[in-house]
Order: C-alpha cells, then sequence, then structure tokens
C-alpha cells in the first residue's frame, strides 16, 4: 500500500473515527484503526463493538492495500506531524507502516487486516434524510432530557420517531420531557420508532460539518441504525426496548395559564439557583396569582431569596415547587420574547415557545418538598 494526502485531512479524518475505537490497547482488532486505499480514495474505519465509523478521503493512492494500526498510537502521531503531506507506505507482509511527512520519518506496528471486523453497511435499510441543521437542532432541544444514570436504559436514549411528514425527537427523565419536531421533505411509506443512546446522537452531531449545511439519511435495519453524510457513515446498535407513550404525559386540561417574559423569568430563577443549588433537590416556589409570580428559594446553610414578576396570568391562585434547573434548562434554549405557562396544581406543566409550536416541554412539579 502507498498513498499520499494532505496532514490535515487525514487528521480530520482521523478525529472522525477514533472514538468509535475500542479504547484498551493491544493486539485486539477493535483497538485498530483500518486503513484501506484504492481508486484514489484513502478510507479509514474503527468499532467498539456497538459503534461502526467509516470516513473516506480523497488521496493520491500509487498502490492499493489495506493494513490496521493501533488507535491509540496514530491519531496522535499524525496531530504532531508539520504541515504539508504525508507519505504512507507498507509493503505486503510486511509487519510495520511507513509514515513520513516533511524531514520526519516513523513506523508503527501493524495488524492483520484480514482479523478486523470491516463495516458491512445495513442491508435492505429503510431510510429517509434530514439537512444537518435541523438534525442538529432537534438534538440540542432535546439532549438535556435524558436520564444521566443507566438504570433504565430506555430513558438513556432519544426517541427518533419519524412518519408521513414529520420527523420528532423526543427525550425524558420521567421528571421532564422534551419534544422537537420537523417536517419532512418527502412522507415515509412506514412510520419509524427508534431509541438511539445518547452519546450515539452526540457524536454523530459533532461530526456535521460546521462550515456548510449537508444532507443527512438516516437508516434503519433490525437492531441498527446508520447515518451517512459528507463522506461519513456512522452505524450504531439502538436501544432495545418500548419508549414511552410520550403523548400521554402531555396535560389535556389546566388549572391556569401564564404568559411571562422569558428573560426576566430566567433571571430571577437564576438568583434562586444561587440558593437552590447545593440542596437535594435544588427547589424553587413559584407563587401564581393577580397577574404576578412570587420567586422562591430558602436553604438553611445558604439563605433565601424572594422576588415577584409581573405576568399575563389566567385561573386559580397556586403554589407549586419545581426543580429550579429544570426550569432553567428550558428557557436558555428558548428564544421568543415571552414564554407561556400551561400550569396544574398536581400534575405536569406544559412549557410553550412564542412562535415555535413545534418545540414543547413538560416538567413535573416536585411534590412532597
Amino acid at each position: 500500500m502507498q498513498l499520499s494526502l494532505p496532514t490535515q485531512a487525514l487528521q480530520t479524518a482521523l478525529d472522525q473515527v477514533s472514538r468509535a475505537a475500542a479504547p484498551k490497547v493491544g493486539n485486539n482488532a477493535y483497538a485498530g484503526i483500518l486503513l484501506s486505499a484504492a481508486d484514489n480514495i484513502l478510507e479509514i474505519q474503527a468499532t467498539d463493538y456497538q459503534v461502526s465509523v467509516r470516513v473516506r478521503t480523497p488521496a493520491t493512492v500509487t498502490e492499493p492495500g489495506e493494513t490496521v494500526v493501533l488507535a491509540a498510537y496514530l491519531p496522535e502521531l499524525i496531530k504532531k506531524l508539520p504541515a504539508g503531506t504525508v507519505e504512507i507506505q507498507s509493503q505486503t507482509g510486511a509487519s510495520t507502516l511507513l509514515i513520513r511527512a516533511g524531514r520526519s520519518e516513523n513506523e508503527m506496528v501493524t495488524g492483520v487486516a484480514g482479523e478486523f471486523p470491516h463495516l458491512d453497511e445495513l442491508d435492505h435499510p429503510q431510510q429517509f434524510t434530514l439537512p444537518s441543521d435541523q438534525l442538529r437542532d432537534m438534538y440540542s432541544l432535546t439532549q438535556f432530557a435524558v436520564a444521566g444514570d443507566n438504570q433504565r436504559p430506555i430513558f438513556s436514549g432519544i426517541l427518533l420517531e419519524a412518519g408521513e411528514r414529520a420527523a420528532r425527537m423526543v427525550a425524558t427523565d420521567t421528571h421532564r420531557l422534551a419534544l422537537r419536531e420537523v417536517a419532512l421533505a418527502d412522507a415515509l411509506a412506514q412510520p419509524v420508532r427508534l431509541v438511539i443512546p445518547e452519546r450515539v446522537l452526540a457524536d454523530v452531531v459533532r461530526l456535521l460539518p460546521t462550515n456548510e449545511p449537508v444532507d443527512v439519511a438516516i437508516s434503519w435495519h433490525r437492531d441498527y441504525v446508520a447515518f451517512e453524510f459528507a463522506g461519513v457513515y456512522f452505524m450504531s446498535n439502538l436501544i432495545a426496548g418500548e419508549f414511552p407513550d410520550y403523548e400521554r404525559v402531555f396535560p389535556a386540561r389546566f388549572d391556569a395559564k401564564a404568559v411571562i417574559d422569558r428573560r426576566e423569568f430566567t433571571a430571577a430563577l437564576e438568583r434562586a439557583a444561587l440558593i437552590s443549588r447545593n440542596m437535594a433537590y435544588k427547589t424553587v416556589t413559584l407563587k401564581w396569582g393577580d397577574d404576578s409570580v412570587e420567586i422562591s428559594a430558602t436553604s438553611a446553610e445558604v439563605g433565601s431569596t424572594e422576588e415577584t414578576l409581573s405576568v399575563n396570568y389566567e385561573g386559580e391562585a397556586l403554589e407549586i415547587v419545581f426543580n429550579c434547573f429544570y426550569l432553567l434548562d428550558i428557557l436558555k434554549r428558548s428564544t421568543g420574547d415571552k414564554i407561556t405557562l400551561h400550569i396544574l396544581q398536581n400534575g405536569p406543566m406544559l412549557v410553550e415557545q412564542e412562535n415555535d409550536p413545534d418545540y414543547r416541554y413538560v416538567v413535573t412539579p416536585m411534590r412532597g418538598h
């Protein structure tokens, strides 16, 4: 195998696949990165059993071939090479890879390419396409509601649901739920519900180009999902199990409705968070009534805070306790001047955006605190 390409292009491609390489170092093929060169394309693959990534980048290929190198070392070496062009060469039957850049010449021990678990694209998949900016937006507006522990694996993932003319991402930790919906350019023949590990979507979003939008083809078959865009093919296991019927979480009725200035509400809650952030449940009390809301928090160790904001309020007087940071999470991702809150005395509160009906959030009160 013999090829050359810009050092920066190789570094970028290795960065894209390196997270999928098994973290341990040794002769295990899963701890390696597969380099395959042919037809003026360098193909790089890595896997950790659950996630597999393949990246293709243009290269000048003089002699086709493939080899495996340790994932723990090659990306670090390439980062430290001088800018310009890097030349890569291995001899048939040799156990080393020669890497030259400028006056730097390096040899790395190689493995057997035939032992590497090559990535096979999904067989007869179904698929739909989303613009990269929409996929990034859907993830960023829902991922914060994912459960932080793995005791219930289904809640460590994000539901991607698509059908007819819309796609949704939904995340919940059972205390709050975030939903983002976008329109699809083409209707799906059959609706689909995929529960994707949050860390997988985080990696996919991290790999999306930031200099220009691209189309992301999302495909699935049996227990796998794949994302393909800009020379990247990213495949992962899905989370097994049934995601809860999230539509039932949205209340059908409300005791009150409040429209409040988003920036003022955020600032007041941030002040309350200074008091409650070290408390077990991080609580803040909201007292609603007479076109006002009183926001208060008390800690025996820190002190207390209380302030009143003007609101447009309809309904009976209510006093409800929430996790302060659950409210701040949604407010910091909101964009309008106003925010609308649909309130229940003994049930979840629905948060709606001023000019974006496709982004909804539900948060449950802290009972008994």
